[in-house]
């Protein structure tokens, strides 16, 4: 596959020409209220459900077995609901299609086909990745039914407690505190909720099988950015955490900008072409609805120096 295709508004288009800078959106500001929901509330059901049907020996906040998962989960739970609901807990994504004129996409994406749609090149676009060292994944997204969430709900609530249980045992064995301590059941909610995080960072490669023919593929960072206005525009530092973690902190500091819209505003990560082996982009084709004139268009490309931007219209008839 050559390249992958981003399809947008003319604003939005030119606006990424002109600036020379790809744009990785907040997404818990998408259209589809389900980005990082893909297994959640149900994994805390689901692990729930898989303890009592084999339950092990278990200690927390003071609480054995039983009341002691019930606990965790709640407490987790809640915490869950919180990050999501404030947007907190987010990720910063740029979506494309293998598809460089589909009417769908250019339906919904492109400002009903008045918009662009800019081709990418997957290598450079992927050759950035590999040389982020683990801050960016660039991933097909795989489309699954409601019976694939169900068996993968449970397969991860399943995997989930066999952690638990071997977390559990490790700080029995190694910890000197007593089991209650609060210092050991802040490790193990800490490694349980990491746990999570992960899970749910990784749940931006699925979609609902709804949506297979856009046949999108996404850039995202490999871990969450926690939107907190201290790290990202403060002074404050970050010097400890999980792996990634600390490294998407520094990533994202003094970088955060804000596209304002009517009634809203919306954080996006921009990265610089320059920062790219070479100009990742090679394709700019303009949808079925535009006005932009041939003559137009090159001398905006010529202004912003793209000599070897391909231009090409849309082939389909729809006015």
């Amino acid at each position: 596959m050559e390249y992958l295709y981003h399809y947008c508004s003319n604003l939005k288009s030119f606006s990424i020409l002109q600036g020379k800078t790809i744009r990785l959106c907040d997404i818990r500001k998408s259209n589809d209220y389900n980005e990082l929901q893909v297994f959640f509330p149900d994994i805390f059901t689901s692990i729930w459900r898989n303890y009592i049907s084999s339950p092990f020996p278990f200690s927390y906040n003071g609480k054995k077995d039983n009341e002691a998962i019930m606990e965790l989960l709640e407490e987790s739970q809640s915490m869950w609901e919180d990050r999501l609901l404030s947007g907190d807990f987010s990720n910063f994504v740029m979506c494309f299609s293998e598809e460089s004129d589909s009417l769908n996409q250019w339906r919904g994406y492109a400002d009903n086909g008045k918009g662009c749609c800019i081709g990418f090149s997957h290598e450079l676009l992927q050759q950035y990745c590999t040389n982020s060292t683990g801050l960016l994944r660039l991933e097909k997204i795989e489309y699954i039914s409601e019976e694939q969430v169900v068996n993968m709900v449970q397969n991860n609530s399943n995997e989930a407690l066999m952690d638990l249980r071997t977390l559990r045992q490790w700080i029995v064995e190694n910890m000197t505190h007593n089991n209650d301590d609060p210092d050991t059941d802040d490790l193990l909610g800490f490694n349980f909720n990491g746990m999570l995080e992960n899970l749910f960072i990784d749940s931006l490669k699925y979609k609902s099988v709804g949506f297979n023919e856009e046949k999108e593929w996404r850039l995202f960072l490999a871990n969450p950015a926690y939107k907190k206005p201290e790290w990202v525009y403060g002074n404050e530092q970050i010097n400890i955490g999980p792996n990634g973690f600390v490294e998407t902190i520094n990533y994202l500091k003094n970088k955060i900008e804000f596209n304002i819209t009517s009634d809203d505003m919306i954080p996006y990560l921009p990265i610089k072409f320059s920062e790219f082996l070479k100009c990742p982009v090679e394709e700019l084709r303009l949808g079925p609805k535009t006005k932009i004139s041939e003559s137009d268009i090159k001398l905006f490309l010529m202004q912003n120096e793209y000599s070897n931007l391909k231009i090409i219209y849309s082939n389909i008839s729809y006015r």
